[in-house]
């Protein structure tokens, strides 16, 4: 199917207006709406959280009696259901728009088709297709978890160029640039739960937040078999400002209870054949509580279990220009690959100068 110059340049429009909702719109998409009389935009709008107007809403209402006769733009279908908002079709419809151009269908069960469906029985003119690679890119989580029930999983280090994170004694502040530290907290943001194993959280004593001095809409969570984060810990400390959950395996009554009464979440999941949390009921749960993205930053022994379960769908590696040598602690220690055969496939996706460091994205 053709697309004309204009249809490419509007449909760029509303991606950018998406953009903007990304991390922000759990458990919904993130989505951007253009509408346009001829090649002059006359209204703007994007999905900026839950329970708030989806972005045709904004833009119909941002471009009142100027919607008749024109052109809608949006990233992904409109919905033809009620949930927290009403039906966008029915917006639409009532908007006198008469074409309707969207980058890619939903998957959600709940829309998939029937949007499209619902407003070409009304007349309007649809068109789908238009720019779908870079639409999804912007929804790759909200597309994992609903096509196969769990959340995408990122996996981030930040390793020296011999694949270290830490010197043998566990020093590790800090192996990458300010900069690099900054564009990692901002791609946390963008994850819907944060999760870590407890041995980081006993070397780093870390807080696990985008943005200490906003609530965070994400959950923080640890893996701890035998629960021995310490009470006075920041994660614990802050379990009452930040959702924070506990994945144990066998723990005491007593120590179960003062972690629920410092507003930590504790849920029992079963180990693994090493005697490790294992990490499927991990992801899971967390899917049953419809998070859908997962970030998931280490340490080794965390990082390995997700590899070896090959419950990941990319890896975020910040490299810096150091060199720590055989003493250090190896990014993917838990693992033990025999031969070549065994070893773990990756393709990079980007690679990008950070300052003094670079970021490698692999799938």
């Amino acid at each position: 199917m053709g697309w004309t110059e204009l249809n490419t340049k509007m449909m760029k429009a509303a991606i950018e207006m998406a953009s903007l909702g990304v991390g922000k719109t759990y458990p919904n998409p993130a989505v951007g709406a253009i509408i346009a009389r001829g090649d002059r935009i006359v209204a703007r709008g994007y999905h900026r959280r839950a329970g708030l107007p989806h972005a045709e809403i904004e833009a119909i209402e941002a471009a009142g009696s100027r919607a008749r006769g024109g052109a809608l733009y949006v990233t992904l279908e409109p919905c033809n259901h009620c949930g927290k908002t009403p039906p966008c079709t029915e917006a639409i419809i009532r908007s006198g728009i008469k074409r309707v151009f969207v980058a890619s269908r939903d998957p959600n069960p709940l829309v998939n088709g029937r949007g499209i469906r619902r407003l070409r029985r009304a007349g309007l003119t649809v068109r789908v297709g238009l720019m779908a690679k870079e639409a999804k890119a912007l929804n790759e989580a909200y597309f994992v978890y609903m096509q196969q029930r769990r959340p995408f999983v990122t996996l981030k280090v930040a390793q020296t160029l011999d694949g270290m994170i830490a010197t043998r004694s566990g020093d590790s502040k800090w192996i990458t640039s300010a900069r690099a530290r900054a564009i990692a907290r901002k791609l946390r943001g963008e994850a819907q739960a944060v999760l870590v194993g407890i041995n980081t959280v006993i070397a780093d004593d870390p807080l696990l937040v985008a943005f200490p001095r906003r609530r965070s809409h994400y959950m923080r969570c640890i893996l701890d078999t035998h629960l021995r984060i310490p009470l006075k810990s920041r994660i614990v400390r802050t379990a009452k400002i930040y959702p924070t959950i506990v994945y144990y395996a066998d723990a005491s009554r007593g120590r179960i209870e003062s972690l629920r009464r410092a507003g930590i979440e504790v849920r029992r999941v079963r180990l693994r054949g090493d005697g490790r949390v294992r990490v499927k009921d991990v992801v899971d749960d967390l899917a049953s509580r419809e998070v859908m993205h997962l970030f998931v930053e280490g340490g080794a022994l965390t990082l390995s279990s997700f590899l070896k379960a090959r419950i990941f769908d990319r890896i975020i590696c910040f490299v810096a220009p150091r060199i720590i040598g055989g003493n250090g602690m190896s990014a993917f220690g838990g693992l033990s690959v025999k031969g070549l055969a065994e070893s773990f496939s990756l393709c990079f996706k980007r690679m990008e100068p950070i300052g003094t460091d670079v970021l490698l994205e692999l799938r």
